[in-house]
C-alpha cells in the first residue's frame, strides 16, 4: 500500500516537471516569435540578421566599454588629485602648498632665531653648526639666524649660509670679573639681543626674535610650532599691550621655575623686560644660573610691569637624558619641535655611539656627513677624556 502511494506521486512530479518544461519552451518560442519575425526566413536572412544583430551588439558594448573605461580613468585622476591635497593639507597645516610657501616666505621676512656662542670650549666644539643645521633641516626655517659671538672671526668664516649673521661681541658688554660664575656673564647677552638686532640694518623687517641655548636643535618645522604658540597663548595680543617675555617651564626644577634656553621676544616691546631681566642678573652677581634672575623679576613684576610668562613644554620640548631614550626616537624617527640636550651632566651619562646616531637621524645627515663625525658627543667638549661635569658653554 505505500509503496504503491509513493509510486503515484513519483509519477506525479514527473508529469509536473514535464509540463512546467513544455510551458516554459512554448513561453519562450511565442516571445521569440513575437520579437523576431526572421526566425521564420530563409537561411541566408537568418545568418545576414544574426550578423546584423551581433556586429550592433558588439559595437555598443565596445562604446559602452570605452565610456566606461575614460569615465574610471577621470575617476582615478580625480581621486588621485584630492589624495594629494588632502596629503598636502596635512602635511602643510591644513593649506594648500602655494599657500605654505606664501606664509612660509612672510614668516621668515619677519621673524628671526638669535644663538649666543661664547667662550673657547663653545669655539672648539661644532655645537652651533649642529644647531644651525637642524633649524635649515629639521627646522625648515631658511630666515634669518643671529649669532653674537666672542670667537675669532675666522672661525665662522664661510662656515653658514648667507641668511647666517654672525656679530662680533663687543669688549665692553663682557663683563669679564663681576660674576662669581664664568657663565653669567655670557648668559647677560640675551638681554642683549634688540640691542644687536638693532646694529644691523638687513634686520629692520624682523619684529619677533627667537633664542635658543646652542645645545638645544629642532625636531621639527620651526614655523608650525611658533604659529601654534603665539595662538594658543594669545602672544600677539599680549605684546601689543605689555612688554612681556615667554619662556618654557623647567622641568627640572623642585618649585616653579622658567627655562632660559628657549625665549620668545617682540623686538617692539620685550626691550624693557631685557632691562629688568639684565638689571637682576648684574644685582645677583653671585648666581650660577639666570633662574635666579628670573624669579627675582617674577617677584617684582607689579613694580617693574615686566611679565614672564610660562608656556607648558607638553610635546613642545624633549630633553633627551639616556641611551634609551635616544635609540627609541630615532627608531621612530619622530622628535619634539626643540630637543634640549644638556651639556653637562645628563650628556655625560651617553654613550657617544647612541649619541652619535641619534644626532645624525635628527639633523637628517649623508653617509658621507656621518663618517666626518662632527656633530656626536664630542661636540660637548673637544676631548671626551677632558670631560668633568662642567661646562662654560650654556652650562646648566
Amino acid at each position: 500500500m505505500l509503496a504503491a502511494s509513493i509510486q503515484k506521486r513519483g509519477s506525479r512530479n514527473i508529469f509536473s516537471r514535464q509540463l512546467k518544461a513544455v510551458i516554459a519552451v512554448s513561453t519562450f518560442f511565442v516571445g521569440y516569435v513575437t520579437i523576431s519575425p526572421s526566425l521564420f526566413y530563409t537561411d541566408e536572412y537568418v545568418s545576414e540578421d544574426a550578423s546584423f544583430y551581433a556586429r550592433e551588439l558588439r559595437n555598443k558594448h565596445k562604446k559602452h566599454h570605452k565610456h566606461d573605461l575614460k569615465k574610471r580613468h577621470k575617476k582615478r585622476i580625480k581621486h588621485k588629485e584630492q589624495s594629494t591635497h588632502k596629503e598636502h593639507k596635512k602635511n602643510f597645516g591644513g593649506v594648500s602648498v602655494d599657500d605654505n610657501l606664501l606664509a612660509k616666505a612672510e614668516f621668515e621676512s619677519n621673524n628671526a632665531i638669535a644663538l649666543i656662542s661664547f667662550g673657547e670650549s663653545a669655539a672648539e666644539s661644532t655645537l652651533l653648526e649642529r644647531c644651525v643645521l637642524s633649524i635649515r633641516r629639521r627646522g625648515q626655517f631658511d630666515g634669518h639666524v643671529v649669532v653674537i659671538t666672542d670667537a675669532p672671526e675666522e672661525r665662522y668664516d664661510g662656515v653658514f649660509d648667507e641668511n647666517v649673521i654672525v656679530l662680533k661681541a663687543n669688549e665692553d658688554d663682557i663683563l669679564y670679573d663681576y660674576f662669581q660664575a664664568p657663565s653669567m656673564k655670557y648668559k647677560r647677552f640675551k638681554t642683549l639681543l634688540i640691542k644687536y638686532i638693532n646694529s644691523v640694518p638687513e634686520l629692520d623687517s624682523i619684529d619677533w626674535l627667537y633664542y635658543m641655548d646652542i645645545d638645544m636643535m629642532l625636531g621639527a618645522p620651526f614655523m608650525d610650532m611658533i604659529l601654534e604658540l603665539r595662538t594658543k597663548y594669545d602672544i600677539d595680543s599680549a605684546h601689543d599691550a605689555d612688554s612681556a617675555l615667554y619662556f618654557f617651564k623647567d622641568l627640572h626644577a623642585e618649585e616653579f621655575a622658567l627655562n632660559g634656553g628657549f625665549m620668545i621676544i617682540n623686538r617692539h616691546s620685550s626691550g624693557l623686560c631685557l632691562d629688568v631681566w639684565r638689571e637682576e642678573i648684574e644685582r645677583h652677581q653671585r648666581a650660577s644660573f639666570d633662574q635666579t634672575s628670573i624669579n627675582a623679576v617674577i617677584a617684582n613684576k607689579e613694580s617693574n610691569h615686566c611679565s614672564l610668562e610660562a608656556m607648558e613644554v607638553e610635546n613642545y620640548v624633549t630633553f633627551p637624558k639616556d641611551d634609551k631614550a635616544l635609540t627609541k626616537a630615532r627608531l621612530w624617527h619622530h622628535h619634539s619641535p626643540l630637543i634640549h640636550i644638556f651639556n653637562t651632566w645628563f650628556a655625560s651619562k651617553e654613550s657617544p655611539e647612541v649619541m652619535e646616531e641619534y644626532v645624525a637621524d635628527v639633523l637628517r645627515l649623508s653617509e658621507e656627513e656621518k663618517e666626518e663625525h662632527k656633530f656626536g658627543k664630542s661636540v660637548i667638549t673637544p676631548s671626551h677624556e677632558k670631560w668633568t661635569g662642567s661646562n662654560e658653554v650654556n652650562d646648566k
